[in-house]
Order: C-alpha cells, then structure tokens, then sequence
C-alpha cells in the first residue's frame, strides 16, 4: 500500500517537442536567421549574375570565332575577316575585276619609264611588273604545296609565261604602245558551275604611241581580249586572293602598235 502511495506522489516527465523547440528558437533568433536567408540570396544572386556574365561573354567569343576567318598578310599579320555567303555574282565581279586591272601593260610600265630596255629572262621583267607578279606568286599554282596537295599548274605557268616573253619581244621590235589606258569593258561570257569559271572578256583601251618615224604621238584606240579557264578554292584564300581564285588557262591577245592614228 505505501508503495503504491508514493507512486502516486511522482509527477511524470513533460518532454518538449522538437516543434515546439524549433518555435522557440526561431522566436528568439527570428533577426539572426531572416539576416542569414538575406545574406544568402544576396550571395546566390551575385553568383547567377557572374554565371550569366560568363555564358554571355562565351557566347560572344562563339559568335566572334564562328562569323569571322583568321588570315595571314603577305606581311606576316593575322586578319580577322568576316564571312560571308558566298555568291556567284561575288566571284563574277572579283575575276573581272583581277583580269581587267592586272595583265594590261605598256611600255612604259615593263621598262620602267623606258629606263631599261633589255631583260635577260622572264624573271626579271616580271620585277618590273608587280601586277603580273602578284598574279603568278597569288592566283596560279606555280609552286608545289603538299599540305594542301597542290602541284604546279605548268599550262597556267606556260601561258603567263609566254605573254610575259611576248611583251619582252615586242618591246625589242617597237611593237608595244608607250602609254596605255582602260575606256571601258565588256564580259564577252562568263560561265560558273561547281567552283569551276569560264571567262571571255574584252577591255576597250586608249593607248599613245610614239612612231619614231613622224617622231610623234598618235593616240589610238583597240580591244584587249582575255579568254581564261579556272576555279575558285577557299583553302587557297588569302589577303591578295580571298576568294582563292586559280587560273588554269589563259589566253591573251594583246595591242600591237599600229602607224594608223585610228584603230590597232
């Protein structure tokens, strides 16, 4: 009976909840904890910020490396050059353009202002005359390239060739007009298919020539026509040549002077 008595003396235990303990905590550090969640998202959004930074700044180096091509100056310097589609008309208008104002030359021109008159070979009249120069080094393969399995195009080589020795000749035989300039021109034809080109083009010219047997100028007019064959080839671009034009064929018929005042 007394043990019974005094077991109901004992007062349970009062245990507090977890919940009830997380509300008291939180009661009491309401400021500490709402501080904390402010600091944290200050920090997440900071974070984002500099994600998103980044990825735009990716992306901006993406679209720089994917819109534009890196090429070498005959200098040395690297170029960015922006691409764009390739169209036909595009290429049209850079070869006339390449065949018009490169392969017309006057006596003045090959002999430098008629200070030399004599050339031992090939070579060195072409120093006189960058334009066809620039043609041979840029626009014919006239030099064997393993890396982009090019071999030397010796029909090309062969026809530049035997123009260069033709205006060599005809300055020898007082055949080539003193002075030359470009009237106008006129795409004859001009045929594209694939990345292959024929060309026909006829260049009107005005040319002086002195006839040493009057000891006089006369001015003169002709027709300065270029039949070509070739192709265009991306991987061959350069400053000079962006569109990596080659010329495969080329067939000139130049003007010889003439005695007749009017027309070659």
């Amino acid at each position: 009976m007394k043990q019974n008595e005094n077991n109901k003396k004992i007062s349970p235990i009062k245990t507090e909840s977890l919940n009830f303990k997380c509300e008291q905590f939180f009661g009491k550090n309401w400021k500490f904890v709402a501080s904390f969640i402010a600091l944290a998202l200050l920090v997440l959004a900071y974070e984002l910020s500099e994600i998103s930074s980044r990825m735009q700044s990716l992306e901006e180096i993406v679209f720089e490396n994917n819109s534009k091509v890196v090429l070498t100056t005959s200098d040395g310097r690297a170029i960015k050059v922006t691409k764009e589609p390739l169209k036909a008309e595009y290429l049209k208008q850079f070869a006339t353009s390449i065949f018009v104002n490169s392969f017309i030359v006057s006596r003045s021109q090959l002999t430098n202002n008629f200070e030399k008159t004599n050339f031992k070979d090939y070579s060195e009249a072409l120093n006189n005359l960058p334009n066809l120069k620039n043609i041979l080094i840029y626009f014919i393969d006239s030099k064997e390239d393993k890396e982009h399995n090019t071999a030397v195009n010796a029909i090309a080589v062969g026809d530049l060739r035997a123009y260069v020795q033709w205006l060599i000749s005809a300055v020898a035989q007082d055949k080539l007009p003193e002075y030359i300039a470009i009237k106008d021109y006129s795409l004859e034809k001009y045929e594209y298919e694939g990345n292959k080109f024929n060309l026909e083009l006829n260049i009107k010219v005005m040319a002086q020539s002195y006839i040493l047997s009057q000891d006089t100028y006369i001015s003169q007019q002709g027709i300065f026509k270029i039949i070509s064959q070739g192709s265009f080839d991306l991987s061959k671009s350069s400053d000079i040549n962006p569109y990596g034009m080659r010329i495969e064929r080329i067939k000139i018929n130049p003007i010889i002077k003439s005695n007749n005042k009017e027309n070659f």
